[in-house]
């Protein structure tokens, strides 16, 4: 979000508010200027309909939809990290006669507080089924509370077996190079949602022709004179 201290250095000529839009593609690129950063406020994602090309919208059906899933992940990514978003879309039934189609609707904001000194890139692709999880009882390092508060952990009475790690269509076990987000049962680290970008959840050539089914995400930032020496400034 737009902080009064990003506010003044607006006012002050050290910085500037700017917008980008990111979408029509599976990946986008903003570039930023040497001696130069980037604070993204917030983006704006609108809900989009990825189906197959077809101007009557023969292709927004139900069906269709389940196949490749309602969800859409935006992952933004450079130097200084990676964020990732994942959004469920939102649809309307429009009546066209002799059959129902669907049509995106709605947009999701989300304020945030992302800081790039290079190059910011902004994947997006599908978010699909998943295809089964390993469950396990949490590790006695982790934090857990008992039930009916909690799942609990090893060595507490009564723990239930969770989903620690989740197998999403595509790569069986998800890993980056910056952080394991899966769980091993009985290893303790983040198990954040996130979905493999590969072939299985790439969003097609014709699944991103109609005005509706492209995504389209807008980006607030503010851009910074200088570098990013002291965070505790802005």
């Amino acid at each position: 979000m737009l902080t009064p201290k990003l506010e003044e250095l607006i006012w002050c000529g050290k910085a500037s508010f700017k917008t980008f839009v990111a979408g029509g593609s599976q990946r986008n690129t903003l570039e930023i200027e040497n001696d130069r950063f980037i604070i993204i406020t917030d983006i704006t994602y609108f809900s989009s309909g990825m189906f197959e090309d077809n101007r009557e919208a023969a292709n927004n059906t139900w069906t269709n939809l389940q196949a490749q899933g309602m969800n859409t992940q935006l992952t933004v990514l450079g130097e200084r990290g990676i964020n990732r978003f994942l959004f469920r879309n939102s649809f309307v039934s429009v009546d066209r006669g002799t059959s129902q189609h669907l049509s995106p609707i709605g947009h999701t904001l989300i304020n945030t507080y992302l800081l790039h000194t290079t190059e910011v890139g902004f994947a997006f692709s599908y978010a699909q089924d998943m295809v089964g999880n390993v469950n396990a009882v949490l590790s006695p390092n982790t934090f857990a509370l008992s039930s009916p508060t909690d799942y609990g952990r090893l060595g507490l009475t009564g723990a239930i077996a969770v989903s620690e790690r989740m197998n999403p269509n595509g790569t069986a076990v998800y890993e980056d190079n910056f952080n394991a987000k899966i769980n091993t049962p009985g290893v303790n680290t983040s198990n954040e949602l996130s979905f493999p970008v590969d072939t299985t959840n790439n969003i097609p050539d014709t699944n991103r022709v109609n005005s509706w089914a492209y995504p389209i995400c807008h980006v607030n930032y503010v851009e910074i004179l200088g570098l990013p020496n002291n965070i505790g400034l802005y």
